[in-house]
């Protein structure tokens, strides 16, 4: 390694004037941190460079395996002797304070949890590091949380579009009070939040699934019981295909059921919600009878919504805020095939044609073809948010022609 990068005052490259007689000259050189010093080149130009000494360090616990509420003290010695230490923790463990230099006490309330604290060290031209790791073992005094789950809103369907949020669930039914908690997102990621959070996914999620961890425990007079690891893994989404779905921001998918099972979502505001419809190739309609697609509130106030059922994701092709509606597109070619506003807005459907001179005709989706249930929460006259709360859920059901 050259000196230059070590000791920024002294000039690498040294300039000796020839002897006039044939004499001896002696060059000695001491520079902290390297174990070696070598001079090369000929004269009157020559290079002095330094091999960087290492910097060992060892780091203890004691002790390695504490209760959780209790302390360990944390030490680490070095050669050479360190002049400062910084200490950190992995991840969800807490940072040692230091005592004295190579000196740290930490404190981990939650049992069950292994921690690894690093010690980064540092004298006049060295540098070094060592680590040690501590398991933390559960408190007698606290119980466990037991039967422990995960659920996500919408329950079904795969992951909402990049950018799109998920709304997580956690309980236990037994054991002891949830009193520390946090979630991680693919291991990687933790973050302390409510126990039922709302996660907005990173904007690469693409096709991606994402594993969420609840990690979680029972605390009792500041000692808590083993950690509790509980996960789901939310299946990969779909970015919002090309088209109509890029004139949108933020564009979330949900798979409707075909039943009247619910689909539940929130929309906050500016963002397209889009109802996969998967009519089975099976479908059949009794005596012509029509199925009905229904949107509801179902958390938050009551707010004002354009609808359509399409062939296409996000279509809401000829319309615009302060227009009138365009007239349907039974072919779907040009359109939706229906247009519907209002707080709760629903519409039939058929499986089989719609007899002459119905008004407006109800659109046809034909068995084993997916149809969009694209809905935007705004006034139909003005294109602004409808939603006073910045939060509404709806309800989507489908009650197929019985």
């Amino acid at each position: 390694m050259p000196l230059s990068r070590l000791v920024a005052p002294l000039v690498a490259t040294l300039l000796l004037a020839a002897p006039q007689l044939a004499t001896a000259a002696t060059l000695s050189v001491d520079i902290p941190g390297c174990s070696q010093v070598t001079l090369s080149g000929s004269g009157p130009n020559y290079t002095l460079s330094c091999a960087q000494a290492a910097m060992t360090c060892v780091a203890q616990a004691n002790p390695t395996s504490p209760t959780g509420g209790t302390a360990a003290l944390l030490s680490v010695a070095c050669s050479p002797a360190a002049t400062g230490v910084t200490w950190s923790a992995s991840r969800d463990c807490t940072t040692p304070s230091a005592t004295a230099v190579g000196q740290a006490a930490v404190t981990e309330v939650v049992g069950g949890r292994s921690c690894v604290y690093t010690a980064n060290a540092s004298a006049a031209g060295f540098n070094g590091s060592a680590s040690i790791a501590v398991v933390w073992q559960g408190s007698v005094n606290a119980v466990a949380p037991t039967g422990c789950s995960i659920a996500r809103t919408p329950s079904n369907g795969s992951l909402p579009t990049a950018g799109g949020a998920v709304s997580l669930s956690a309980s236990c039914s037994g054991g002891g009070a949830v009193t520390s908690w946090s979630w991680r997102r693919n291991a990687t990621t933790s973050w302390s939040a409510a126990q039922a959070p709302t996660d907005s996914l990173p904007a690469n999620t693409g096709s991606a699934a994402v594993t969420y961890t609840y990690a979680l425990t029972a605390c009792s007079n500041g000692a808590c019981a083993a950690e509790v690891l509980t996960t789901i893994t939310v299946a990969g989404g779909t970015a919002a295909p090309a088209g109509f779905c890029s004139q949108f921001s933020d564009v979330e998918f949900v798979d409707l059921n075909w039943g009247n099972t619910p689909s539940d979502v929130t929309i906050p505001p500016g963002r397209v919600v889009v109802g996969r419809l998967a009519v089975p190739a099976s479908a059949t309609t009794p005596l012509n009878q029509a199925g009905l697609v229904t949107v509801a509130e179902y958390i938050g106030s009551q707010a004002d919504r354009v609808m359509t059922i399409s062939s296409a994701p996000c279509d809401f092709r000829g319309w615009s805020a302060g227009q009138n509606f365009p007239a349907q597109d039974p072919t779907g070619v040009n359109g939706p095939l229906a247009w519907v506003t209002g707080i709760n807005p629903s519409r039939q459907f058929l499986l089989a044609g719609d007899p002459p001179g119905n008004s407006p005709p109800k659109p046809l989706l034909n068995p084993g073809q997916t149809y969009y249930v694209n809905l935007q929460t705004i006034w139909y006259n003005t294109g602004q948010n409808s939603c006073p709360t910045n939060n509404c859920g709806v309800r989507f059901t489908v009650n197929p022609p019985r």
